[in-house]
């Protein structure tokens, strides 16, 4: 466990500026950055729109500058593998170019793009399904990579209850075996047993999220059986894939962050916060309780401290802005009342 870690909480009128702040706070644990020989930030670029729902091209600026000021010439590696994008038949470079992301390379030094889309070689993770137990495939390119930095924003989700920093590492599995997380689809291999989504086109339901208003999609899950089975599962595979994709560093992007139908279908809250933190659990259980949860309430962040002692989400060693001050109560997805029974 993370015991002495630090977590900053920043409030501010600059995104920029936040990030920063919370970053100079917690410096002393940055240190193992400075042995790095190739680092990796992951940005949370779930979506082809509403903007807000995707890390700021800011955010991941001001990570990349802050970093250049400690070691200047390391490579960084900005890496996503976006799941809407795939269900909607573009690459993830539709998203970069979309939401400015190109710029990065230009104005920085040794600083690149990359997706994950069509990676042919990978690493597995065990997981749960409601038709017995599977895998999941991982860009094998991850092992490339010796400092890995998540940065994401606070939001509600549709399975999880949230979604904040360790679960954005989902983007480095493959965009086909994204929708296995949830549990409601069967394995990869051919002769694996099957669940009705899996009988669907890929996006699917995705696509329906787009066209069908969140009331009706959310009925439809509550009228199906393996949505219940499923939000018990999902915080159990968010933990066997963390496991292989822990980031050393999450920074969360608190600027504008998102209620009710998240991670996508959502509303926006402007927020003016900032998170930071080497302890993923702690940086995401402040995050959880900045947006109305106690980390309790998330089974993937109760695991990972309880059983599985990979970080604590205590407020101990919290530095910055008062935490009481800022929280606020988000309004729950629509399926909140299903998902909170995970246990």
């Amino acid at each position: 466990m993370n015991k002495g870690k630090k977590v900053a909480l920043v409030h501010g009128e600059n995104r920029k500026e936040n990030i920063k702040k919370c970053l100079t706070l917690i410096r002393e644990d940055l240190e193992p950055i400075k042995n790095a020989k190739n680092i990796l930030i992951k940005p949370n670029l779930v979506a082809l729109k509403p903007d807000f729902a995707n890390t700021h091209v800011e955010a991941t600026e001001t990570v990349i500058e802050f970093i250049r000021g400690i070691v200047p010439d390391t490579p960084i590696t900005v890496g996503e593998s976006s799941a809407t994008a795939f269900y909607n038949r573009f690459s993830t470079t539709h998203v970069f170019k979309d939401f400015d992301y190109y710029r990065l390379e230009k104005k920085y030094n040794n600083v690149s793009l990359i997706h994950f889309d069509d990676d042919r070689e990978y690493i597995y993770s065990p997981i749960l399904s409601i038709v017995g137990d599977t895998q999941l495939r991982i860009t094998k390119r991850v092992e490339e990579f010796d400092y890995k930095i998540s940065l994401s924003i606070p939001k509600t989700h549709n399975f999880a209850v949230a979604t904040f920093g360790i679960k954005n590492m989902a983007g480095l599995i493959m965009r086909r075996d994204m929708a296995m997380i949830h549990g409601m689809k069967g394995g990869i291999e051919i002769d694996a047993p099957k669940t009705f989504l899996d009988k669907l086109p890929p996006g699917t339901v995705s696509k329906a999220r787009r066209l069908l208003p969140n009331w009706l999609i959310n009925f439809l899950f509550r009228q199906y059986p393996a949505y219940r089975k499923s939000v018990k599962m999902i915080h159990r595979n968010i933990v066997e894939f963390a496991k292989r994709l822990w980031p050393d560093l999450v920074v969360l992007d608190g600027f504008v962050c998102m209620e009710g139908d998240g991670p996508v279908d959502g509303t926006s809250v402007v927020m003016k916060t900032a998170i930071a933190s080497t302890d993923p659990v702690k940086a995401d259980g402040v995050a959880a309780r900045l947006i109305g949860f106690e980390p309790e309430e998330i089974g993937y962040l109760y695991y990972l401290q309880n059983e599985e002692h990979m970080g604590e989400y205590s407020l101990e060693n919290l530095l910055g802005d008062d935490l009481n001050k800022l929280k606020k109560k988000f309004r729950r997805h629509g399926t909140y009342d299903i998902q909170s029974q995970w246990r």
